[in-house]
């Protein structure tokens, strides 16, 4: 087998998820040896959960691209006087220094959308991912914006030996929602820093259980195979297809993290001349693992969602589906690193 090619992705987690979309859409029509010709290394340039998870498994990784000095570099609104970091040193060291790879998983978003037309039905997007899904407050970088043909644009070019299948990913007219409880861990949330909903919006979440193993923390004993639902108004919804910080072992499931809004309490005052008082907003997070699907829609169905996959923000959603897997053979994504002990 040849030696993979090292492919340099340097930039923020939007970029990233173009580079990912294109790479999903080109393999799709070949072989499965085709998956090991490539190896992606990501240089990352701003807030990026994909290279975090990275240099959880790998510390020179980390010392490379996640130390202060990287961060500070590149968080500036104004270039550097003098460059005291050694940029260039540190990416030939990863582009050199990059011997083995780490298979991440590549995870299936399918969004419900309203057609620009009132007299037009809904249609659907199919999105991979392989990070982060928000639905909420979003407090991370801009967005970019991945509606229609405004997606960020990325030539990834993969020469042909045969003829292109029916098959070939275009996904907005390929491959239908899971028929089954069968989705995975990827991070989703819904919401912008912009949100149009305030500082909550109301939810309706039902997940499936991956494994009879895989269960909630805390020995939550739901049956695996039935529909769990979460009814509430929410502050966040974010979804991770990312195992655990440190974790090499991939997982087949995702871990969902929810922020709720408490309920207003009234609290009576000493003086009863004076009306009870409301007690402030609390809110309440739970962290859900071992989820293999997931649907989320708003409690009104005249609301519209945001949700932003890998930074990339989708609007006018009328609901969305997360599902553990793409279904095509293009299952993982190869990511180079120094050193791992999943990696191959």
């Amino acid at each position: 087998m040849p030696r993979p090619v090292k492919v340099a992705a340097l930039g923020g987690q939007t970029y990233l998820s173009s580079i990912l979309r294109f790479f999903v859409k080109s393999l799709a029509s070949k072989t499965s040896d085709w998956l090991g010709y490539m190896r992606f290394l990501i240089i990352p340039l701003g807030s990026h959960p994909v290279a975090k998870y990275l240099g959880s498994v790998d510390s020179r990784y980390s010392s490379n691209f996640l130390d202060s000095g990287w961060r500070d570099l590149f968080s500036r609104s104004e270039p550097p006087v003098s460059e005291q970091l050694d940029v260039v040193g540190r990416v030939m060291q990863y582009v050199n220094g990059a011997g083995v790879t780490h298979q991440l998983p590549v995870a299936e978003a399918m969004l419900t959308c309203r057609h620009k037309f009132p007299d037009e039905d809904s249609y659907q997007k199919f999105i991979p991912f392989i990070g982060v899904v928000k639905v909420g407050l979003v407090e991370d970088s801009p967005s970019a914006t991945g509606d229609g043909d405004d997606s960020p644009v990325v030539s990834l070019t993969v020469p042909s030996t045969s003829p292109p299948s029916s098959s070939g990913l275009s996904r907005d007219a390929m491959a239908t929602p899971p028929s089954s409880p069968s989705m995975s861990s990827a991070l989703a949330v819904v919401g912008s820093p912009s949100s149009p909903y305030g500082d909550v919006i109301g939810l309706q979440v039902d997940y499936w259980l991956g494994h009879p193993g895989e269960r909630r923390r805390e020995g939550d004993k739901r049956d695996a195979s039935s529909k769990n639902t979460l009814k509430s108004v929410f502050r966040s919804v974010q979804v991770s297809r990312l195992p655990h910080g440190g974790e090499a072992q991939l997982s087949g499931t995702m871990a969902m993290t929810v922020v709720t809004k408490e309920k207003n309490k009234k609290v009576p005052t000493i003086f009863l001349s004076k009306k009870p008082r409301e007690k402030e907003v609390d809110s309440k997070s739970q962290v859900i693992e071992g989820i293999s699907r997931l649907i989320c829609s708003a409690k009104q169905q005249q609301t519209m969602l945001r949700v932003s996959i890998d930074g990339v923000e989708w609007s006018d959603i009328k609901f969305f589906q997360l599902a553990a897997q793409w279904p095509t053979h293009v299952k993982h994504f190869p990511v180079g690193l120094f050193s791992g002990s999943k990696a191959t």
